[in-house]
């Protein structure tokens, strides 16, 4: 008996001392993962938004990879394109304003108010330009540069697994869950929650980025057109940056355009109503009219429509969308719709394997069945 039981301690001591080894493992795991957290965010909406093109190209009968590195390209070049030109007219457009309003004269002149340049001398001015070529100018010039380099390659670091992780799931992915599932889902609970899971986070990412690129052309059409019709004065300032800005807005329902051209519109208005010219007024309405079905009933309720999920409310959705980037910053703004997505998933299948242990579970009302 007592031999038994040394050997079951034995046992149980080499599970235990696997089991923390594996305890320390996945923590440091989870560290790394937590420091990538928003390239994983990412990594998951970009996966689940060019999967449908990767799965389109099955039809060709091209091998797996390349299917997948054609779906990150062909998804990858527009999104990288239409970020990047919203961030250089953003810093075109911000220097131009700084140019018009002479904020750099202005604060010179500021610096100067209490500077008396007729009691300066040779020998001050020479200190002057000394002490702004000192050693300590140049070395915070050094540190400038070496912040600059380092942000540079944290920026690259993190690009490069993002598209790492992307392509690999595109793979790999589905061969991993299935084995995972496999070897450890006994109950076939699991492999329900991901199939109840998968569809809704790829039909609502995905049909969120296509509506990010539909808003973002008919905008440009739009204002551009306005702009050919319009009088100058009353002239859509920046219709490509407008129009960039009205597609990102789009990632939240309903609201996300209307914060981008109402205002646009309002200040166009305004603009009309200060110059005393009340015709003007006209094509300023036609603008509103337009904008309110091109830009945005058009994409919103027609193409998010029919390439969205439809298990997901719409009024959760934009609240998640909303709240995500106030709690996690930016990246919220794509992991607060996955977790709403898990959330209400987990509810209609995990919970009641919990509570009943039946792994078919129970039938569930939907809110259409109440008024």
């Amino acid at each position: 008996m007592n031999v038994e039981r040394m050997e079951y301690d034995h046992a149980l001591g080499r599970r235990l001392l696997v089991g923390a080894f594996l305890a320390v493992l996945f923590a440091l795991v989870g560290y790394i993962a937590y420091s990538f957290l928003a390239v994983l965010v990412f990594a998951v909406f970009l996966y689940y938004a060019v999967r449908p093109i990767h799965r389109s190209l099955v039809r060709f009968g091209l091998p797996r990879r390349i299917r997948a590195g054609l779906s990150i390209v062909l998804f990858g070049i527009p999104f990288v394109l239409l970020l990047g030109y919203t961030l250089a007219v953003v810093a075109i457009e911000t220097r131009e304003l700084l140019d018009v309003y002479d904020v750099e004269a202005t604060y010179v002149d500021q610096l100067l108010e209490g500077t008396d340049l007729a009691e300066l001398d040779l020998a001050e001015l020479q200190a002057l330009v000394t002490d702004t070529v000192s050693p300590d100018s140049a070395g915070v010039l050094l540190a400038n540069l070496l912040e600059v380099i380092g942000l540079a390659s944290g920026a690259l670091v993190q690009f490069l697994v993002l598209v790492v992780l992307t392509y690999y799931m595109l793979v790999d992915g589905p061969r991993l869950v299935e084995w995972l599932l496999a070897n450890y889902d006994e109950s076939g609970v699991a492999r329900r929650y991901v199939r109840a899971v998968d569809p809704e986070l790829s039909m609502t990412l995905f049909g969120n980025i296509v509506n990010v690129f539909v808003t973002a052309i008919a905008g440009v059409l739009t204002f551009y057109t306005y702009n050919l019709l319009a009088p100058a004065t009353v002239a859509v300032p920046y219709p490509g940056l407008i129009a960039a800005l009205a597609g990102i807005g789009s990632l939240i329902p309903v609201v996300g355009i209307k914060l981008v051209y109402i205002p646009v519109v309002g200040l166009l208005a305004a603009t009309a109503w200060s110059i005393g010219d009340l015709s003007l007024l006209v094509p300023v309405a036609g603008l509103l009219v337009v904008s309110a079905v091109v830009v945005d009933f058009i994409p919103d309720f027609f193409i998010r429509a029919h390439i969205s999920g439809d298990a997901t409310h719409t009024g959760m959705l934009l609240v998640a969308y909303v709240v995500g980037p106030v709690v996690f910053g930016f990246y919220g703004l794509f992991l607060a719709p996955i977790l709403l997505i898990l959330v209400i998933n987990a509810v209609s299948v995990l919970v009641p394997f919990v509570l009943s242990g039946e792994t078919e579970g129970m039938r569930q009302a939907t809110l259409r069945e109440y008024q």
